[in-house]
């Protein structure tokens, strides 16, 4: 007996190597654009110890990266971390991450698209003597974001290859040439002494440093784009994390050095946007500033496509398990894209810009800090949840690996990441620079997105019980 059954539509298969999905990652971290415009915010208000916390923060996401890419062998469908918290802790919770990963992708594109604003206005200026509203560069980040995101992934792919490959020259020049001349008052170690990564305002640079590898566990989400997923995936993240952390530790530092441990902060709270461009100036000369200025803007941009990219996919997934419409999941016949949540995505990212535009907001304090504050709370929550859930998963069946790998570094990672988010909450203050209610507002958002995605999970148990048995399952869709 047949039945004909119609295939779920299908993602490019085969289409990436392992190179191509750390280009997503680390084009989701900016390395430009970060070091421009949050990690002199995150000297200036946390302290120089910034430096030491990419190297803390980096041990600790190698820690969560052991058990994770375990799980990623048993669970390789597009979903990440929301199909680890269903394997692991259930389905609602799973469903609950789901809607926070979703929130806080969505959210840092959307976000990110105010400092790419104001920065292309900055540069336009400088360099050509033209004034432009910064309303004009949000709307051809958007079309962009729009246009790019329904294109094959491969080409996307590209273009971020192409971006941060100039991104990091650049960085490597200013750096060294820091690093050369002795920077402002000799070469100090001071930004990695243990006193000075975990001061007063240690929240801070916890943030700085969970948003700079914001995006690492994305890697799982392009599974079946992948060529050889249980080992490029595995590839991928270790890779990812490696040149994170090393890279921001070692351009933070050497920023810190062009203007003295106690001019650094100075300098990072009074004029965070311009302090990496006049230490470029002073110590690797005026064309490199000015090469620097183009590259931070298509540093950005490559940024809010990365994150539209793994939003998306999310979204793909929900629709794929039946908790969002189908029509959520549907996937370009001929590109082999998510279109219809790429197109959601950037409609609602128009409609956030031209509210801005409208309030007359700025789109830095508002659009960016505010904007992106989601993803800051949301995705540390999400990996405590996910090296929770690992090792749930792996307690009930080990599937013949070692209980380090499976049970010990999981649940290190897990309390660690804890501790992260606490402390990141109790600075948010200092963080936005705010002393309103949405620095309360900001962390209900996220636990009202969890809340949103286990009651969802609750309703499809209670009313469609065989849609409901179907979340987080394991067979790929390949």
């Amino acid at each position: 007996m047949t039945t004909d059954t119609k295939a779920e539509p299908a993602l490019h298969a085969g289409a990436l190597r392992a190179r191509h999905v750390v280009f997503f990652v680390v084009a989701a971290a900016a390395p430009l654009g970060f070091s421009v415009g949050a990690l002199p915010l995150a000297i200036g208000r946390g302290g120089i110890g910034t430096a030491g916390m990419f190297l803390v923060c980096g041990a600790m996401f190698a820690i969560f990266a052991v058990g994770y890419v375990a799980m990623a062998r048993h669970v390789r469908r597009v979903g990440g971390l929301y199909l680890y918290v269903a394997e692991g802790l259930g389905r609602p919770l799973g469903l609950g991450v789901a809607f926070v990963a979703v929130l806080s992708y969505a959210a840092a594109a959307t976000g990110a698209i105010g400092l790419f604003a104001v920065l292309a206005r900055d540069m336009v200026h400088d360099l050509f003597r033209v004034s432009t509203p910064w309303l004009l560069w949000a709307l051809i980040a958007t079309v962009a974001m729009a246009v790019l995101g329904l294109l094959r992934v491969e080409l996307n792919a590209r273009v971020l290859g192409i971006v941060i490959i100039g991104e990091l020259a650049v960085l490597f020049v200013v750096a060294l040439a820091i690093t050369a001349r002795g920077g402002v008052e000799g070469l100090s170690g001071a930004a990695f002494a243990p006193e000075q990564v975990f001061g007063s305002h240690t929240g801070v640079m916890l943030a700085a440093a969970i948003a700079a590898f914001a995006g690492f566990e994305s890697t799982v989400l392009f599974s079946e784009e992948v060529r050889d997923p249980a080992r490029t995936i595995g590839r991928a993240t270790f890779a990812a994390i490696a040149v994170l952390a090393l890279f921001y530790a070692f351009i933070s530092w050497s920023g810190i050095q062009a203007f003295g441990d106690n001019g650094a902060v100075t300098v990072g709270s009074n004029e965070p946007t311009a302090m990496l461009f006049i230490a470029a100036r002073e110590f690797a000369g005026v064309w490199v500033a000015k090469a620097m200025q183009v590259l931070v803007v298509t540093s950005w941009l490559a940024s809010i496509l990365a994150f539209h990219n793994a939003a998306t996919r999310y979204v793909l997934a929900l629709g794929r398990d039946g908790v969002l419409p189908k029509a959520a999941a549907a996937v370009h016949p001929r590109l082999g894209s998510p279109w219809v949540a790429s197109a959601g995505h950037s409609l609602l990212t128009l409609a956030v810009v031209l509210a801005c535009a409208m309030t007359k907001s700025d789109p830095y304090e508002v659009l960016f800090l505010l904007g992106s504050a989601p993803a800051v709370i949301g995705l540390p929550l999400m990996n405590v949840l996910a090296a929770f859930a690992i090792f749930a998963y792996f307690l009930r069946n080990r599937h013949g690996l070692p209980a380090w790998q499976v049970l010990l570094c999981p649940l290190v990672a897990g309390l660690a990441l804890l501790a992260t988010n606490w402390l990141i909450i109790a600075d948010t203050q200092q963080l936005t620079g705010r002393s309103d209610s949405s620095n309360v507002l900001l962390p209900l958002l996220v636990l009202a997105a969890l809340a949103a995605g286990c009651a969802r999970g609750a309703w499809l148990r209670w009313r469609r019980p065989a849609v409901y048995g179907a979340i987080g399952r394991t067979d790929p869709l390949l």
